[in-house]
């Protein structure tokens, strides 16, 4: 039998006495290899889905073929316990073993809700509170938001159980009004804000910036102006340094020009033609356009004759 690995995003708490945990899969329209599977063995594993192969694990939801195995496709690796035959993920560090007890279709859409018994449980030590609830922030697991984006978790707080005895008057304030405390945080936050919050802090008044804005505005400008200006300048001449080197490339000339050595540009004798030598401008009499050295990213350089 081919092992099977799918992701769901839709496990669901059943009961505690004795622990069930149920998941939906889509309907039987088309083959479901990790049903038939579960079906065959009458068990399965669920595994948390940790940070470090996230990608691995979304891939798991591919069409595969039936012969095919989504352990070996995602190089992800099989576990397994004695006396249970359904594999683990070895890479998970929270992980389930199932017994297949209900197999329930759902009538008005041909979902079907397959419910385990957890049978074994295996967990870092680190992972468990001292009220045996696991704690998902420090495991460093991932949920699904949606269909295909994956977020981490983050404890917020941990309230008692829920007794109506003990439920709060929320339209009593807790505190006065001059108590600073965050509510998202529910943690007092008076000593991390930048100002005073006691009723003997320093005032916080708004001065008069029209003058500050004026003179900074003006400063924004002149700043503003000359980088323009700078601009204008570099792009005028990169221009002129292009038009030289498409000249220069046009010109003729009978030799290899070589990096660093300079070169002189003239025009021809009544002809609207250039053409490139070594010879100097001062010993001869020729159009004399100007000298030009080759650099290493064979751009022609303006240089002395």
């Amino acid at each position: 039998q081919v092992t099977n690995l799918a992701i769901f995003n839709s496990i669901v708490h059943i009961s505690s006495q004795p622990a069930k945990i149920g998941f939906f899969m889509r309907p039987l329209t088309v083959a479901r290899n990790t049903y038939q599977n579960i079906i065959d063995t009458k068990v399965f594993t669920i595994n948390h889905v940790h940070t470090s192969f996230v990608k691995k694990a979304h891939y798991t939801s591919a069409k595969f073929a039936e012969n095919q195995s989504e352990f070996k496709h995602c190089n992800l690796k099989e576990e397994y316990l004695p006396n249970f035959e359904a594999p683990f993920v070895r890479e998970s560090e929270i992980k389930f073993g199932l017994k297949l007890v209900e197999n329930i279709e759902v009538s008005s859409n041909g979902e079907r809700l397959i419910i385990g018994e957890v049978q074994t449980i295996q967990v870092k030590e680190d992972y468990l509170e001292e009220d045996g609830q696991l704690n998902l922030e420090k495991s460093q697991n991932v949920c699904v938001t949606g269909l295909n984006q994956y977020s981490t978790t983050q404890n917020h707080m941990k309230l008692p159980y829920a007794r109506v005895e003990d439920v709060p008057n929320f339209d009593k304030k807790v505190r006065p009004d001059n108590i600073v405390f965050d509510e998202l945080t529910q943690s007092y936050s008076a000593s991390k804000l930048p100002y005073g919050t006691n009723i003997g802090a320093p005032s916080i008044s708004s001065p008069n910036l029209s003058q500050w804005k004026t003179r900074n505005i003006t400063s924004f400008n002149h700043v503003l102006h000359k980088k323009v200006e700078d601009l204008q300048s570099h792009y005028k001449n990169i221009v002129k340094e292009y038009e030289t080197n498409e000249i220069i490339y046009n010109s003729k000339f009978e030799f290899e020009p070589i990096v660093g050595k300079t070169y002189h540009l003239y025009l021809k004798d009544n002809v609207d033609e250039y053409f490139l030598s070594l010879i100097p401008p001062q010993s001869w009499d020729k159009i004399h356009v100007g000298s030009y050295q080759l650099n290493t990213d064979h751009v022609w350089k303006a240089t002395k004759a």
